[in-house]
């Protein structure tokens, strides 16, 4: 059995195969989850309250999810994910509050625990640029940088089957491009002096993955000229539109809708 990480203040770490959860779509349109969580071998005061918050970015819910010795769920309709437009890149958090002295300790967390499916089995891809609909006014897409978890690519809502929008070679070959610009740009400019070397930062995900790519290397470093940065950033960009034939994509696409 994997040992309970406990951190320099005492406060055990969750894991994700103790904590899991499943969202499900309502009648009414929303969604809701059920959680399936074991607290069993933390060694934590029974009476413990426990709590869950479902988030995204900046969006957050907290549930009372009982106590320690009896984790229970609360019911369906105070389960209901009302403050998301959609499931999509959501993420859960478990807290483990003293009940006793000194009241409101944080015990135990386990933080960024991925929706399960149906089965129970967890999603455990790191996606790097997530999806998900919003109200834009007038613009068609953004990126938003205002959670701690990474960038999300917001969709207008009112483009009607925003998934649909998304995976339209029109829309991928024209976006995404200038969406990869943006995160790296940013990465540099906004988190210069942080570790992303380390492997839970954002950051560290897409430098790995810019860096992958065919022909472009190791990033600079931190002290290197912006003009360094825009060249390897650019040379990210060119290998990734490259490795997708993002260009053909486009053409081939605006050619069936002129000929239709």
């Amino acid at each position: 059995m994997p040992i309970k990480r406990i951190n320099s203040t005492g406060r055990k770490r969750i894991l994700r195969e103790d904590a899991k959860f499943v969202v499900r779509s309502t009648p009414d349109g929303t969604h809701t989850f059920d959680a399936n969580i074991n607290l069993s071998d933390y060694d934590l005061p029974p009476e413990a309250p426990v709590i869950v918050e479902a988030y995204r970015q900046t969006t957050i819910m907290r549930f009372q999810h009982g106590t320690v010795a009896s984790p229970r769920p609360a019911q369906a309709t105070s389960r209901k994910l009302v403050e998301f437009l959609s499931p999509d890149s959501l993420q859960f958090r478990v807290k483990v509050i003293s009940a006793g002295e000194p009241l409101g300790l944080l015990l135990a967390e386990g933080d960024r625990i991925p929706v399960s499916d149906y089965e129970e089995h967890p999603d455990n891809r790191i996606p790097l640029l997530p999806t998900v609909p919003a109200d834009l006014g007038h613009e068609a897409w953004r990126v938003d940088f205002s959670g701690s978890s990474g960038p999300l690519l917001l969709i207008n809502i009112h483009l009607g089957d925003w998934r649909t929008v998304a995976a339209l070679p029109a829309f991928r070959s024209l976006v995404y491009p200038a969406a990869m610009r943006q995160v790296l740009w940013h990465i540099h400019k906004i988190y210069e002096a942080e570790d992303v070397d380390d492997p839970e930062n954002w950051c560290s995900h897409w430098f790995q993955f810019a860096s992958a790519l065919p022909g472009v290397g190791e990033r600079p470093s931190g002290d290197d000229e912006d003009s360094d940065w825009e060249e390897w950033i650019t040379t990210a960009v060119e290998s990734f539109t490259s490795q997708h034939q993002m260009l053909n994509q486009l053409t081939a696409f605006l050619s069936r809708e002129v000929t239709v």
